[in-house]
């Protein structure tokens, strides 16, 4: 659905005037609440592992119905953009989109934003500092770039301070700055593809990300085989909030039990 629905330029285009969140479910207990109580009411608030709703500013207000995806709402992406089009016409902001400082969007740790990198077939970023002042100097720096157009959607973002949150990326040793990783096919592990200097220009930091992402080879995947292997390698992703048992034939492993 992504590429041929989410992907289209118009809805793109359409998207910049909303806050698009994509929520953590199995992985962080307050949003699954969130999730149960606002979102999945259709299902019993029975939390599962997709979904898609439209919210007022406040998140209070369920402007659209939640389902499945977007394409259960609307009949094709253009239908899509133009629902996206009325409904900010409703909710203008005083300030010009230009004029907004925006925040770097990060996932809540570095395990999950590798997961999340190798679900998606994406190179994963981490902002390290060597303390939480320097690491938000580092994300300032990142946030000013990263939303450009030929970079915004290339990467999967994280964060942190703690050095133990890297053990599990290979050659990353001490260093510090922005890192550039290659996610294994189960988003277990990650290897160091690049480290950027945060005191390097805008336009170089824009052209280094920019070249990371252009060579970056995802790793092939097709469902089943993806499962079979994890199986044998017995590679499993342990969530935060315990996924509801399911027939053992229909269990899934590493990355593709998100």
């Amino acid at each position: 659905m992504d590429r041929s629905f989410l992907s289209d330029k118009q809805l793109i285009k359409a998207s910049h005037d909303f806050v698009c969140i994509r929520t953590a479910t199995y992985e962080d207990k307050e949003e699954a609440e969130f999730h149960t109580r606002v979102m999945f009411t259709r299902s019993g608030g029975a939390l599962r592992n997709f979904g898609f709703c439209v919210l007022s500013p406040d998140g209070q207000q369920v402007l659209r119905r939640s389902d499945r995806g977007p394409n259960f709402l609307y009949a094709d992406s253009a239908a899509m953009a133009v629902d996206l089009r009325e409904i900010a016409s409703e909710y203008q902001s005083e300030t010009a989109r230009d004029e907004l400082t925006l925040a770097l969007p990060q996932m809540k740790s570095v395990r999950l934003g590798i997961n999340v990198a190798s679900c998606d077939g994406l190179p994963s970023l981490v902002v390290v500092g060597k303390n939480p002042e320097e690491t938000d100097q580092f994300k300032e720096k990142l946030s000013g770039v990263i939303w450009d157009e030929d970079l915004a959607g290339k990467f999967i973002i994280a964060s942190t301070s703690n050095s133990d949150d890297l053990q599990i990326v290979d050659g990353v040793a001490s260093k510090t700055g922005i890192l550039v990783i290659e996610p294994d096919a189960f988003g277990i592990k990650g290897r160091l593809i690049t480290a950027i200097d945060p005191s390097v220009s805008d336009h170089e930091l824009k052209t280094s990300l920019a070249d990371a992402a252009d060579t970056f080879q995802r790793i092939s995947k097709t469902h089943g085989a993806h499962v079979r292997a994890g199986r044998r390698t017995d590679t499993t992703w342990e969530t935060e909030v315990p996924v509801p048992d399911r027939q053992e034939g229909r269990r899934g492993s590493g990355s593709s039990s998100r």
